[in-house]
């Protein structure tokens, strides 16, 4: 068997092994950098971006076989061209750049096999990603010392995190992100299963508690409440802009090389790295209420939601309570990676529909109680919504489930404290089984 044959037999033996894996990115934190580190890595992204503005400003003939195997290219200062060496840029590296550039074209040219309108590929100010292709050639960890090897750079880095990754896990590719909170690397790995143990940072090997609820859920997302769930559970968070941030914004807007065609000045770029850390900041705090509210739910036998459209959101009036909460985000994050998900049509009546007997009648936007016309039940709207999803998802009559089936029981409230309420951003609350009782009296 030749070389491409043995190629060709082991990426088979590998995609049957991927359908049985389950896919999970770890992040680890570049650490202890020096100055000459952070050189060293800013030099790394600079050349990333001479090689990629090269090859765009004459694509037709300069995306070539070939192209990885540059060792030089010109740069554009300002009006004069002159040459820049590529030193620290491994092969592999440049590869995955113009391998990133044939995708961005592939992808320009479907859009517009679709009827969009689109341009051609823009020159990058700045390249902050690079993506490491092959474990063991292009990047290489070492979990004895806690050091990573990235090609092309002789010097290893210490890394926060590892303790995360499993002793079983597969590791495969990686992407060093260069972020204004320091330099990041993001580490795909297979599990053949979940772990039953976890690690601390200390070597510490605990049990991993995972919770399993053996009954359905249905979620129905709002602007006041973010999340109302069948088991009478309310979500809410929200994020907003911290006083750092508005100063930090204010002062950027006073100095030199806000307006366009201004040069910038060094003040400027300055408040500007401390915005971009700020706007960090709050990114991780939304992805952490994302990661808990994705614990939380995985967590239920089956998850019931309508396919909303979030994007008209916010484009219309709830704009800015959108981006406070990234629904957006939630509902993504649901769709690609839960596979307990089943998505309902967005026009199905689940708001316009009494849970309680199935009556269907018209309900205003301001109407936030639901009053059924025949039954006379009274519900919270929201949670009317959510059982209603459950009901049209399940096809079961409401006769058929227990009493208790619309209550969030003790264990789910006590992983709820311990999953979701450990975030101090997030709120939880309960709709009174008892009161809506009381209504129909």
């Amino acid at each position: 068997m030749n070389k491409s044959e043995l190629i060709k037999s082991s990426l088979k033996e590998t995609k049957e092994r991927r359908k049985t894996q389950t896919p999970t990115v770890y992040q680890l934190k570049l650490q202890n950098l020096n100055q000459r580190d952070v050189e060293l890595l800013d030099r790394l992204f600079l050349e990333a971006k001479w090689l990629t503005n090269y090859v765009v400003s004459d694509i037709q003939n300069r995306l070539t076989p070939d192209t990885w195997k540059l060792k030089e290219v010109e740069v554009k200062v300002k009006d004069n061209f002159e040459k820049r060496e590529i030193t620290h840029l491994g092969s592999q590296i440049k590869q995955s750049i113009v391998e990133r550039i044939k995708d961005n074209l592939e992808g320009l040219s479907e859009s517009k096999k679709k009827g969009y309108k689109v341009g051609k590929l823009h020159f990058k100010s700045e390249v902050n990603s690079l993506v490491l292709k092959q474990y063991g050639n292009t990047y290489t960890i070492d979990f004895k010392t806690n050091k990573v090897h990235i090609q092309g750079i002789k010097k290893e880095f210490r890394v926060l995190g590892l303790h995360q990754i499993p002793d079983n896990a597969e590791v495969t590719k990686g992407e060093l992100i260069k972020k204004p909170s320091g330099y990041y690397l993001y580490v795909t790995t297979f599990l053949n299963a979940e772990p039953d143990k976890i690690k601390t940072r200390k070597g510490k090997v605990k049990e991993r508690y995972v919770e399993r609820f053996d009954k359905p859920i249905g979620i129905d997302f709002g602007i006041k409440d973010q999340l109302t769930l069948s088991n009478s559970m309310k979500i809410n968070y929200e994020v907003k802009e911290s006083k750092r941030l508005k100063r930090l914004q204010k002062q950027l807007a006073r100095k030199k090389g806000y307006r366009k065609g201004e040069v910038k000045s060094k003040n400027f770029f300055k408040s500007l790295n401390k915005s971009k850390r700020e706007y960090g900041k709050l990114s991780n705090i939304k992805k952490d209420i994302e990661n808990r509210v994705f614990a939380f739910i995985k967590s239920y036998e089956k998850v019931y939601m309508q396919d909303e459209n979030i994007k008209g959101w916010k484009s219309g009036l709830f704009g800015r309570n959108i981006q406070h909460t990234s629904i957006g985000g939630i509902t993504s994050r649901l769709k690609n990676n839960l596979e307990t998900l089943l998505l309902l049509d967005r026009f199905l009546p689940t708001t316009q529909t009494c849970s309680n007997c199935g009556h269907k009648q018209k309900i205003s936007l301001s109407d936030r109680v639901f009053k059924c016309e025949l039954c006379g039940f009274e519900i919270d709207r929201d949670w009317n919504s959510a059982r209603d999803m459950v009901l049209f998802g399940e096809k079961t009559p409401l006769k058929n489930l227990p009493e208790d089936f619309w209550e969030a029981t003790p264990v789910e409230r006590e992983a709820t404290a311990r999953i979701l309420e450990s975030n101090p951003y997030i709120r939880v609350s309960y709709i009174s089984v008892k009161q809506e009782a009381l209504s129909l009296n």
